[in-house]
């Protein structure tokens, strides 16, 4: 790749959400900036940080050029920071990249099968170790019944054109989209595999973010929870009623009834009918609030640390002078 020339059609970026502050992650984005670099000519980095914590990466902001450092505030998750980095990246290929995985994947052959291929590329181990693949079992399942491409194999680096990232930022859970790829034919997904031994490797925060995909897989997939409770308790409402009519019918046929069995009988299917009626105006209610619920866009804003006039950078490579009081020239 190094021979080739460099690109020029096409603007990337790299969106980073999990960068720890030390020396060896900053070698890291240095060497994955380098190696972007190397390929195509024009580039930006968009790192995301807590703002308690944004002074640390300024030696990295001084060395990296174009690096755009997002400061959010405390307490947001990792996946709405990986959220945050999709939406403020402005490439035409956008590359949610890990440090722990990158020096083991070939980011500039994902970028440019993006790019040609207009793909989204997951990066894939051949094969996930057996523990791995045990600790996932729950999260695969619960993936699949949601609608989502869910495999221990995959990695969390991903290289999205500008369209598809558009429609999975678009999604009703983008922090979920962004990691596991919808199973929709609108979104093509093609892989490529790598075989280092570092690419996933764990880390401590891995068994707190698998939790909490599992609690955001369970999360989504309330409409049909909520559907199948209906479902349910209409059926409970009408097992009170039908119940109700047979005790009705025993009344007027039957002479001599058991002591008690009229009363208790007449309980139950109030119980049932009550039940039954309340639990599916709870969950119908529910799925109305649901169906008008809206993402609220202002509630994870990010605040810029540094700005870079990457735009201004383009016009002097391609040595561009625009004259805005100039008149219009001749038609051609």
């Amino acid at each position: 790749m190094s021979d080739a020339p460099l690109r020029e059609d096409v603007l990337v970026s790299v969106g980073l959400s999990a960068l720890p502050a030390t020396d060896r992650a900053f070698d890291a984005v240095r060497a994955l900036a380098a190696a972007v670099d190397a390929r195509f000519r024009f580039r930006e980095v968009v790192l995301v940080v807590e703002a308690d914590d944004h002074t640390r990466y300024l030696p990295l902001v001084r060395t990296v050029p174009h690096l755009r450092l997002l400061a959010v505030q405390p307490g947001i998750g990792h996946y709405r920071r990986r959220v945050i980095a999709a939406e403020e990246a402005i490439g035409d290929v956008v590359l949610l990249a890990d440090v722990d995985e990158v020096a083991d994947l070939d980011v500039v052959a994902m970028i440019e099968r993006a790019a040609s291929d207009g793909h989204a590329i997951v990066a894939s181990r051949p094969t996930a170790p057996r523990a791995m693949t045990g600790l996932w079992a729950p999260v695969v399942a619960l993936g699949r019944a949601a609608g989502f491409r869910v495999s221990a194999r995959d990695t969390q680096t991903v290289a999205l054109p500008r369209t598809l990232l558009n429609q999975l930022a678009s999604h009703s859970d983008p922090e979920l989209a962004l990691r596991f790829l919808p199973r929709d034919p609108r979104i093509p997904v093609a892989f490529l595999q790598t075989t280092g031994p570092g690419a996933g490797r764990h880390r401590g925060t891995a068994l707190r973010r698998r939790l909490a995909l599992v609690h955001k897989l369970a999360v989504y997939m309330a409409p049909a929870l909520l559907l199948f409770v209906t479902l349910a308790s209409l059926a409970l409402a009408l097992l009170g009623v039908a119940y109700a009519v047979y005790i009705l019918g025993a009344w007027f046929v039957v002479d001599d009834l058991a002591p008690g069995w009229l009363t208790t009988s007449v309980m139950l299917s109030l119980t049932a009918t009550f039940l039954g009626l309340s639990i599916l105006g709870l969950s119908l209610g529910v799925q109305q609030l649901l169906s008008h619920h809206r993402r609220d866009g202002l509630d994870s804003v990010a605040h810029e640390i540094n700005r870079i006039d990457l735009f201004g950078d383009v016009a002097a490579e391609l040595n561009v002078d625009v004259d805005r009081g100039a008149p219009p020239g001749p038609a051609d």
